[in-house]
């Protein structure tokens, strides 16, 4: 802790996650001892300067001294005031002014359960005294701030990563994040508060107070406060684009599925009238034969017409996934917009080409042995 033992004492706030201590450094001259501030120190996204607190005096070399605990608590709420004001400016919505109004002017920070734990405060030059903080909240606030926390929207979730984000509460974060800190009918407890009190041999006194977790938890359940009805309209707005988006795909589609049925009932086509030529000509070969060459050729030609059904099924099999680029046909093309029912018909046509080319390589080899 350190502390400068001035005229006037500089306060230095600094802005960050609130777990982080910091120390507010007052140094008071007894009985006219004025506040005066410096620039407060933020966080990445805000290098700008805060104006100075207003001017206080503190007189009483005492850890429940009146002036000095009305002097911390009006700290306290100029702390959140800051924190909230930041909050609302990096969070980029539209925030509900009289809600915020209504907040700042009710708002208020509480300390009690004073304890003096330096021993023999009387001969003491310093005092260390130990508190607890308790904030209040307008009526009401909390309730809009949980609902809030649930529709704040997540940038960065998918689908499946925002419905778990939806069944979070902010109850569930607070236990997560802010340690011991309560949340209960409008108030935030649980918090120890520290500060002290050193007199310098000029009869001077500084009051150093450390940062209390507490005030960020408050920033941050009124920054969800007065943004809820925000949170609100940016998913609306989502939810319409999204629909919007699902609209335009499904109508792009429909078109697209359409095409790949087209061009599968136009190669099915193609390929039944190959297929009915090719058994013509294997059975015009045939005829061709005499009794006696059939005799001897018909146990061959059976096994054949096995051989060729077998192989012409597991070729129908390969999925055009697993086809190279060169082995695609023209109408296999659209093959990503296919549903169960072009796969099967996509088989029955390759099966139907291997029928075809297996035919036609018969009947040359029927032709040569008739020759």
């Amino acid at each position: 802790m350190r502390l400068f033992l001035l005229k006037y004492a500089k306060i230095i706030k600094s802005e960050g996650l609130p777990a982080m201590n910091r120390m507010i450094i007052v140094s008071v001259l007894c009985g006219t001892a004025l506040f005066s501030g410096c620039d407060y120190f933020k966080n990445k996204k805000d290098s700008s300067a805060k104006e100075e607190p207003k001017v206080q005096a503190a007189k009483d070399f005492s850890c429940s001294a009146p002036v000095n605990v009305e002097q911390i608590q009006n700290h306290l709420k100029e702390d959140y005031l800051s924190q909230l004001e930041q909050r609302l400016r990096h969070s980029g919505y539209e925030s509900d002014q009289v809600l915020l109004e209504k907040i700042r002017k009710n708002i208020k920070f509480e300390i009690n359960h004073i304890a003096t734990q330096t021993e023999q405060p009387e001969q003491a030059k310093q005092l260390d005294c130990s508190s607890l903080v308790v904030a209040i909240l307008p009526k009401g606030l909390q309730k809009r701030a949980e609902n809030a926390y649930i529709e704040e929207p997540c940038e960065e979730c998918d689908g499946e990563d925002s419905q778990a984000q939806s069944s979070y509460t902010l109850q569930d974060s607070i236990k997560g994040e802010w340690g011991s800190l309560k949340l209960q009918d409008d108030k935030i407890s649980g918090s120890d508060f520290k500060y002290s009190l050193e007199r310098s041999d000029n009869n001077e006194i500084s009051l150093s107070v450390e940062s209390s977790s507490l005030v960020g938890l408050a920033a941050k359940i009124s920054e969800l406060a007065v943004n809820f009805e925000a949170y609100q309209k940016r998913n609306k707005a989502n939810i319409e684009a999204s629909q919007q988006s699902a609209d335009e795909y499904n109508k792009e589609n429909s078109a697209q599925m359409a095409l790949a049925q087209k061009a599968l009932d136009i190669r099915q086509k193609e390929v039944d009238a190959e297929q009915k030529t090719a058994v013509e000509r294997l059975n015009s070969t045939w005829d061709r034969f005499s009794p006696e060459q059939k005799t001897a050729q018909q146990q061959d030609q059976l096994d054949w017409f096995e051989k060729r059904d077998v192989d012409c099924k597991v070729i129908s099999q390969k999925r055009v996934y697993d086809l190279k680029d060169s082995q695609i046909e023209t109408y296999q093309q659209q093959y990503r917009y296919w549903n169960d029912a072009m796969e099967k018909q996509n088989q029955a046509i390759q099966y139907s080409q291997c029928f075809v080319q297996k035919t036609k390589e018969r009947t040359v080899y029927l032709n040569n042995v008739f020759n």
